[in-house]
């Protein structure tokens, strides 16, 4: 004889009678399953999605939902993501201090278990009174963790291996939608006159100063670096654009500002 445990019941949470069934028919298995093959799964999995990876104040790594929802219309156009509802058209369950949302993915008839998305705040802190603006905003988080559940887009994100680093990222196949933009035309160089400066007396300390920072090119050790991409950036972009971040993350704004290699080593 086979048994049925039910971990909650559809009543403990005074749904209305359509939710209330739909809650039972999923605690009892009663659903078509989406289906996705393990071979897009993993070709989700394995996808380069570096450029599409944004952090948070907090450093943590999150992948950018207008992309996430771009990936699944192109790659699955049938699915989206649903969630399942308290009462018709409130998506939220829980009580106070403890918010939930239950995102699913489907085709419309087939889909799959829901997911427990806590309602959280932008510091990662479960909200205790709700508002509008909270859970629209997790609502978007909801969906894109639940595409990452179940096709497996950014999903390394979650398992904690970060974005992949080197000849993995490289090599890895990209959608259409992430081809390389058209790199614009260098600017021209134009030559000014030199620029005669008043030097410290030579010999003095002030005159060594003077002659290391002369020597050093600031603009051309970054660009150097930038293009050498030692990081393994998705390209020389990506990598220009990290270098532009890190410059201002020390209060510079451009290659010419770094005057020596200490500078250029911070």
């Amino acid at each position: 004889m086979n048994h049925t445990t039910l971990l909650y019941r559809p009543e403990d949470f005074s749904m209305n009678e359509a939710s209330s069934a739909m809650m039972t028919e999923r605690n009892l298995g009663i659903f078509q399953p989406l289906e996705i093959k393990p071979d897009e799964f993993t070709k989700a999995y394995e996808l380069a999605i570096g450029e599409h990876v944004e952090k948070n104040y907090k450093g943590l790594s999150y992948l950018s939902w207008p992309f996430a929802f771009r990936y699944l219309k192109e790659c699955f156009p049938s699915f989206y993501v649903a969630f399942e509802e308290k009462t018709t058209g409130w998506p939220v369950f829980g009580q106070e201090g403890c918010w939930l949302l239950r995102p699913y993915l489907t085709d419309g008839i087939k889909r799959t278990p829901a997911l427990v998305f806590p309602i959280m705040d932008n510091k990662h802190n479960a909200v205790k009174e709700l508002d509008a603006r909270q859970v629209s905003d997790n609502i978007q988080r909801a969906s894109v963790k639940c595409i990452a559940t179940f096709t497996g887009l950014g999903l390394k994100l979650y398992s904690g291996e970060d974005i992949p680093k080197g000849d993995d990222e490289k090599a890895a196949p990209k959608l259409p939608l992430q081809q390389e933009a058209t790199k614009p035309p260098a600017r021209a160089v134009t030559k000014n006159e030199p620029v005669t400066e008043k030097l410290p007396p030579a010999g003095s300390a002030g005159a060594a100063a003077a002659n290391a920072a002369s020597e050093f090119d600031g603009k051309g050790a970054l660009l150097s670096f930038c293009k050498a991409n030692p990081l393994g950036y998705a390209d020389e972009r990506t990598s220009m654009m990290a270098g532009k971040a890190a410059l201002e993350s020390i209060g510079l704004s451009k290659g010419e500002d770094i005057k020596d290699k200490a500078m250029f080593a911070n």
